[in-house]
């Protein structure tokens, strides 16, 4: 969705803002060029990626150790970068005409797509064969995005082919802040919550006089895409079979329902933000907020020490479950590449352990996708930070992005549910508008799709 705020886009923005140079590296439709030289006869690899903020220097820390790993000189990687918003037009540009890089960033968004015309390889056996890939301890949610069974509507079949691997594996952390729950004589979530308790402690905290609400999630993000609140309640936007729309299915509706009337009937959740460049839990607007794991550092900068903490997400009421989905960039190999096999081992290697370390130790890829690597950047203050890591490995789910088209069908049903929570139009009948049009795009879809 265009007002899409992600972790990508939030670390870039930060960086921007501190500093003319930073600004100047990352400017729209910049491409750059490094290699690392190899001796004369080396194998040479091509790899492809977007930048932000400087996330280039973990990427090329993480080459260069790979590099270390080969017989010296033998091979030489062009590293190519783009700033995001020209990438992906960058990389379809070098597919049809035949040039495509060897290897390079993935989007569990794009995996699909690419999957079915051709854009992407089966790795699958080069991964089987890998004996030295940690598949066991990575997070199932993260794998499952960039697994696909040929056929299939959607990415995640547990015995789907591989076309990538995960890099990180991002959740979302349910915040709240001690004092504001102090000040209003409230308890702390506790591992027992509900969505009943959320919204009882919601309704308290809210002070209108004071411009202060109990709650706020992105809801800009969350309908369409991190479907939390969705799978908890046992909900889903499609049939099993994805034909057809289960937007009016009960639990569906109830999900979007008790979101909206939290809102606008219980007036005790502040409303959707357009083009979010931050969240009001850092202005101390809103005493609870759901947001993206990669807003804790921000949360220990800019609010004092000891001021919020973190919890498990409330579950729901009537299923008990507490379903965090988690998004996961990672690395994929391109048809053509002239050496696969070793495009391949450069893809693994950025999935190992130790690269998994060095873009944590940068501040990238937060958290790792496997969670011994991950342990200690949850046990960093507050100490509930830990709960998130608990919330993943008890009940995680893939994001809900990763469907055939699923970009156009989003730009087309997402807004005639935000338009509801924007401005406390009847939910019911946007949720009937928003069923028949997702109908009709998966009907289109499918179409393509059988192409």
């Amino acid at each position: 969705m265009s007002n899409k705020l992600s972790r990508r886009d939030f670390l870039k923005l930060s960086v921007m803002a501190s500093g003319a140079a930073a600004l100047a590296a990352c400017a729209p439709n910049a491409v750059t060029s490094t290699s690392a030289p190899g001796a004369v006869g080396a194998k040479k690899l091509v790899f492809s990626s977007y930048t932000w903020g400087g996330y280039e220097d973990a990427i090329n820390k993480v080459i260069d150790s790979w590099l270390a790993t080969q017989p010296a000189g033998s091979v030489e990687v062009e590293r190519q970068y783009a700033d995001q918003s020209a990438y992906w037009e960058k990389v379809q540009t070098q597919v049809a005409a035949g040039t495509p890089p060897d290897c390079g960033m993935a989007d569990f968004g794009r995996l699909l797509s690419y999957a079915k015309n051709g854009t992407l390889p089966n790795i699958t056996d080069m991964v089987k064969n890998a004996s030295d890939l940690s598949l066991d301890k990575m997070m199932p949610g993260a794998l499952a995005q960039y697994r696909w069974k040929e056929g299939d509507f959607d990415t995640g079949a547990p015995d789907g082919d591989y076309y990538g691997l995960p890099a990180d594996a991002q959740a979302q952390v349910f915040a709240y802040n001690k004092k504001m729950f102090d000040a209003a004589g409230v308890a702390y979530p506790t591992d027992d919550w509900t969505w009943d308790d959320l919204r009882e402690a919601a309704i308290k905290l809210t002070d209108p006089a004071k411009e202060q609400y109990g709650f706020f999630m992105d809801t800009n993000e969350g309908p369409l895409q991190r479907q939390y609140w969705l799978k908890s309640a046992g909900a889903s936007l499609f049939s099993p079979d994805y034909k057809k729309s289960a937007i009016s299915s009960p639990a569906t509706t109830e999900a979007f329902t008790w979101l909206w009337n939290l809102i606008w009937k219980d007036k005790a959740a502040m409303g959707p933000i357009q083009n979010m460049a931050n969240t009001p839990f850092m202005d101390r607007k809103v005493a609870m907020t759901v947001a993206g794991i990669w807003w804790a550092t921000e949360f220990n900068k800019g609010l004092e020490a000891g001021e919020w903490d973190a919890a498990l997400l409330p579950k729901h009421p009537k299923t008990g479950k507490r379903t965090m989905t988690l998004e996961s960039d990672g690395f994929w190999v391109f048809k053509g590449a002239k050496e696969p096999e070793l495009a391949f081992e450069l893809v693994k290697y950025f999935a190992s352990p130790p690269a998994q370390q060095m873009f944590m130790d940068a501040g990238y890829v937060i958290p790792s996708d496997i969670p011994d690597i991950a342990n200690p950047w949850y046990a960093q203050k507050p100490d509930g930070l830990v709960k998130v890591l608990e919330n993943l490995n008890t009940d995680s789910a893939k994001n809900g992005y990763t469907n055939f088209e699923s970009a156009t069908i989003n730009s087309v049903v997402a807004p005639i549910i935000l338009t509801a929570f924007a401005d406390g139009s009847d939910i019911a009948q946007a949720l009937k508008d928003a069923d028949a049009a997702m109908n009709g795009e998966l009907a289109t879809a499918w179409e393509l799709f059988a192409q």
